[in-house]
C-alpha cells in the first residue's frame, strides 16, 4: 500500500473511533457535577481560583474558557454539564490516538514473506485491531465514568496518549521539530497531572540516549524551552489569586515559598495522595501491583477480553511453533523498519516504570472501598498504555493466522471487531450516567434549608465540592458562607482571613488542636472558633470535627437538622420534642423532596464510589434525626406527660422502621436500631393517649420498605406497639454484639419481668 493510502485509512480509523468514542460518551455522561473533585474543579474554573494542591492551572483555564463560552452559545445546559462533555471529547480523542498508535505501530517490516492477499489482508488486521484496542479501551468501567465527567484524568489520558503517539513520530521521523512537540506535551502534561513524570521520564531517557540530545545543544535549547513553555502555566495560579482573590480557594499562592509549598502538593505530601500514611502500612509494591493486574484482567477486560486475549495468543503461538519446525530457508528476506521495534520496548518500559514507582509511594489503604476507588482513577494510565500493546498483539496474531488460512484469519478479525460491542454492552448500565443527579440533588439538600446568612462549616469532600460548585458556578445559596474545616487547619489559612471580614470572626491565625505549640503561637481551637461566631449567625456543621475538643463538647451540642448538623448553645432554652418534630419535618421534606425518590442504587453504585456516600448518608441522619427526637421525648416524659410526646414518638418509631427495612443491610442487624425500637414502643403501649398520631409520610420509598410502618391493617395500636416491642427486644437480646450496649442489663431485665408476667397472666386464665 502507497503512503498515502496508508495515511488516509490511519485517518479514517482515527475518526472513525473518535465518533464512535464521541457519540457514546456524550449520551452517556452525566447532566450536572459528579462525585470526587468534580465540583470543586469545576467551581475554581467559574472563577479562576486555586484548586487542591498542584493547582491544576492548564485544567483551572480550560473550564474557565468551556464555560464562558457556554454562557453565550448554550445558555440552557449548566457549566457542569459543559464541562462533562468537555471530558468527552478529551476522552473519545484519547481512545481515537490509541487506535491511531496501534496502526501505526503494525506497519510491520515483514512485507516481502506475504503474498498481496495476506497484505491486503495484513491491513484490514491494522484496522480492525487498531479499532478494537482504542474502543474497548473506551468502553472499560475506569475510562468510561472518568472521560464523561468533570475530572483531570481525562485531560491526562489524553496527554498520554499524544505523548505516546509523538513517540511514535519520532520514532518514524526524529526531527527537531517532533522532539519540540513533545518536549511541549511534557510540560503541558505536568499541568495537569503530576503522575505524567512517570511516562515522561522513560519516553526522555529513550529520546536522549538516540537523538545524542546532550551532544547537540541547539536541539537540547529548543526541547528545553518547549518543556518551559508548556509547565508555564504554573506562573497563571500566582497572577489569578493576586488579580482574583478568591475565597474557598486553596493555599497561599501568591508567596514564591506558598507557591513551591503548592506546586510540591505539601498539603497532602509530596509524592503521595493525601496526608495519611495508614495504607503505607497495609499494602506494599507487590500488593498493589497485583491488585491492578487483577482488576485490569476480570473487571476493565473482563471475561469476553480473556478469552479473545487467550484465543489470539493461542493462534500467534501455534504459527510460531511451526514456523520453528519448518526447513529454515537459507535465502534472507528483506526486511523493512518498523517503528515498533524500538516503541512498544519504550511503552512497556514506561508501564513497568509507573507500576513500580507508583505503588512504591502510593499510600492510600485499598482495604477501605472508598480510597480503593479512589486510588483506583491512576491505573489508567497504565491501562491505557496496556491496550496499546494488546493491540499490536492481536494484529500480529491475525497476521500470524492468515499465513495459514485467510478463513481463519477473517474469523479473528470479526472476533477483534465484536471485542468493544460487547465489552460496550457489559458496562453500560454501569457505565450511563445520563440520569445521575445525585450530587445536585444532594447539595441542594443542604443548602436549601439553612436559614439566611447561615455559616456552614465542612468537614466531608462530597459536601465541600458539590456546595461549592453550586454556589460558585451557579450562584444556589450565595448568602450561606462555607468554609473547609481542612482548609482552616492549614497555617497558610492566615492569608485567608481577610476575605470573611464582615462575615466570619476568627479568633486566630488557624485552627488548630487547644494547648499545643501551634495554639499558643497563634491558632485557634473549634471552641474558639464557635465562641467568636456563634451570636452573630446560625452555625451548621457538615463531617467530622479535625480535632478533639473537650471544651466544645461541655459548651455546645449538635442537633441534626437534614443532613447536617446546628451548633447550639448547652445553656439556651431547651426545644420541645413537639416543636423539634414539626422545625426538622420541614428540613426533612425538603432533603426528601430531592432524594429519597431517587436514591443512588446500591447495585450500580458500590462503597467503591462516591456516590455510595449520598445513600449512606441519607439513612445515617435519619437515624440520627430520629433517635434525637425519641431522645427529646423520654426526657420530657416525666416533666409535662406523655401524652404531649406520643406524636414525637410514634414518628421517631416509624423512620427507624423504615431505615431498618430499606437499608437492612445496615441498621436490620445493629443492636442500638433495636434498643432504641423497643423503647419507642415501650413507651407507646405506656401511653394515656385514646388514639394513635398519623406520621406524615414523606418519603417516596416502595411498599416494600415499609414493612413495620403502621396501617389500618394492623389492628389495635396497643396491640401492635406490645408486639413490635417483644420482637425488637428479642432481637437485641439474641445479638452477642448488644452485650456492649448501654443499658444492656436494665433492658434484659425489664424485658424478663414483663415476659414473666404476661406468662403468669396467660396461665391463671380459665
Amino acid at each position: 500500500m502507497s503512503l498515502a493510502s496508508d495515511q488516509s485509512l490511519a485517518a479514517s480509523v482515527f475518526l472513525l473511533a473518535t465518533a464512535v468514542a464521541l457519540a457514546i460518551y456524550a449520551r452517556t455522561a452525566s447532566p450536572s457535577i459528579a462525585g470526587g473533585d468534580s465540583g470543586e474543579l469545576v467551581a475554581e474554573g467559574c472563577a479562576l481560583g486555586t484548586a487542591h494542591p498542584p493547582g491544576y492551572p492548564l485544567y483551572t483555564l480550560l473550564v474557565f474558557l468551556v464555560t464562558s463560552l457556554g454562557k453565550e452559545w448554550l445558555p440552557d445546559l449548566s457549566p457542569a454539564t459543559l464541562v462533562n462533555l468537555m471530558s468527552c471529547v478529551f476522552g473519545a480523542l484519547s481512545s481515537s490516538l490509541i487506535s491511531l498508535v496501534v496502526f501505526k505501530l503494525t506497519n510491520g517490516g515483514d512485507d516481502d514473506s506475504l503474498t498481496p492477499e495476506q497484505r491486503h489482508l495484513s491491513m484490514i488486521s491494522r484496522s480492525a485491531a487498531a479499532l478494537s484496542a482504542g474502543l474497548t479501551c473506551a468502553f472499560t468501567p475506569l475510562f468510561w465514568q472518568y472521560n464523561t465527567s468533570a475530572e483531570v484524568f481525562a485531560l491526562h489520558n489524553l496527554f498520554v496518549a499524544l505523548l505516546v503517539y509523538v513517540s511514535v513520530l519520532y520514532s518514524t521521523k526524529p526531527s527537531t521539530s517532533v522532539i519540540a512537540l513533545g518536549s511541549l506535551m511534557c510540560g503541558l502534561g505536568l499541568t495537569n497531572q503530576h503522575t505524567s513524570v512517570l511516562l515522561i521520564v522513560p519516553v526522555v531517557v529513550w529520546v536522549i540516549y538516540t537523538s545524542s540530545m546532550l551532544t547537540k545543544p541547539r536541539l537540547l535549547l529548543m526541547s528545553s524551552l518547549s518543556f518551559v513553555a508548556g509547565i508555564s502555566l504554573y506562573a497563571l495560579l500566582p497572577w489569578m489569586a493576586i488579580k482574583w482573590p478568591h475565597a474557598g480557594s486553596w493555599g497561599n499562592v501568591t508567596t514564591f515559598s506558598g507557591f513551591v509549598h503548592h506546586f510540591l502538593r505539601r498539603d497532602y505530601g509530596t509524592m503521595q495522595l493525601y496526608s495519611g500514611n495508614s495504607g503505607a502500612q497495609t499494602e506494599g509494591m507487590v500488593g498493589r501491583t497485583l491488585s491492578w493486574a487483577s482488576d485490569f484482567a476480570l473487571h476493565q477486560l473482563g471475561p469476553q477480553g480473556l478469552a479473545v486475549g487467550l484465543l489470539l495468543a493461542t493462534v500467534s503461538w501455534l504459527q510460531h511453533f511451526n514456523a520453528e519446525t519448518q526447513p529454515k530457508q537459507t535465502a534472507k528476506r528483506k526486511k523493512q523498519p518498523s517503528p515498533s521495534n524500538a516503541v512498544w520496548k519504550v511503552i512497556l518500559a514506561a508501564l513497568v516504570f509507573y507500576l513500580t514507582v507508583f505503588h512504591s509511594l502510593a499510600n492510600l489503604p485499598l482495604s477501605n472501598p472508598l480510597m480503593y476507588g479512589i486510588h483506583q482513577r491512576f491505573w489508567m494510565h497504565t491501562n491505557l498504555l496496556a491496550f496499546i500493546l494488546l493491540g499490536m498483539g492481536a494484529q500480529k496474531a491475525i497476521v500470524a493466522a492468515s499465513k495459514k488460512s485467510k478463513r481463519v484469519a477473517l474469523t479473528l478479525v470479526g472476533i477483534v471487531l465484536l471485542l468493544p460491542a460487547v465489552t460496550y454492552r457489559k458496562n453500560f448500565s454501569v457505565s450511563d450516567q445520563s440520569t445521575n443527579r445525585y450530587f445536585r440533588n444532594y447539595a441542594l439538600s443542604i443548602l436549601e434549608p439553612l436559614p439566611k446568612n447561615s455559616l456552614l462549616l465542612i468537614n466531608f469532600d462530597q459536601q465541600w465540592t458539590s456546595i461549592r460548585y453550586f454556589q460558585e458556578c451557579e450562584g444556589v445559596r450565595a448568602d450561606v458562607t462555607s468554609i473547609n474545616m481542612s482548609m482552616m487547619t492549614f497555617k497558610w489559612w492566615e492569608s485567608k482571613r481577610a476575605l470573611y471580614d464582615g462575615v466570619v470572626n476568627f479568633p486566630g491565625t488557624h485552627y488548630t488542636r487547644a494547648d499545643t505549640l501551634q495554639w499558643q503561637a497563634g491558632g485557634f481551637s473549634f471552641s474558639e472558633f464557635v465562641d467568636a461566631n456563634i451570636e452573630r449567625s446560625n452555625i451548621f456543621v457538615g463531617g467530622r470535627l479535625n480535632f478533639d475538643d473537650p471544651a466544645y463538647s461541655e459548651r455546645y451540642e449538635e442537633v441534626p437538622f437534614g443532613l447536617v448538623r446546628q451548633i447550639k448553645r448547652r445553656d439556651s432554652p431547651p426545644e420541645s420534642s413537639e416543636s423539634y418534630r414539626e422545625a426538622s419535618l420541614g428540613v426533612w421534606r425538603t432533603v426528601a423532596g430531592h432524594i429519597a425518590s431517587d436514591l443512588p442504587s446500591e447495585k450500580k453504585y458500590p462503597p467503591s464510589t462516591w456516590e455510595w456516600t449520598i445513600r449512606r448518608e441519607f439513612f445515617d441522619h435519619l437515624v440520627s434525626r430520629s433517635t434525637f427526637l425519641l431522645d427529646l421525648a423520654l426526657k420530657e416524659e416525666g416533666q409535662q406527660g406523655q401524652q404531649h410526646v406520643l406524636h414525637s414518638i410514634a414518628e421517631s418509631a416509624a423512620w427507624l422502621e423504615l431505615a431498618s427495612s430499606w437499608d437492612g443491610a445496615q441498621y436490620a442487624g445493629q443492636p442500638s436500631m433495636q434498643k432504641n425500637l423497643g423503647l419507642a414502643y415501650m413507651n407507646i403501649v405506656r401511653s394515656k393517649e385514646t388514639s394513635f398520631p398519623v406520621t406524615e409520610d414523606i418519603f417516596a420509598a416502595d411498599a416494600e420498605h415499609r414493612l413495620n410502618w403502621r396501617s389500618a391493617e394492623d389492628g389495635p395500636w396497643k396491640e401492635w406497639a406490645t408486639t413490635r416491642w417483644r420482637e425488637s427486644w428479642e432481637a437485641f437480646l439474641a445479638m452477642e454484639s448488644s452485650k456492649t450496649e448501654p443499658g444492656y442489663e436494665q433492658i434484659k431485665m425489664i424485658f424478663e419481668s414483663v415476659m414473666r408476667s404476661s406468662q403468669a397472666k396467660a396461665s391463671s386464665r380459665p
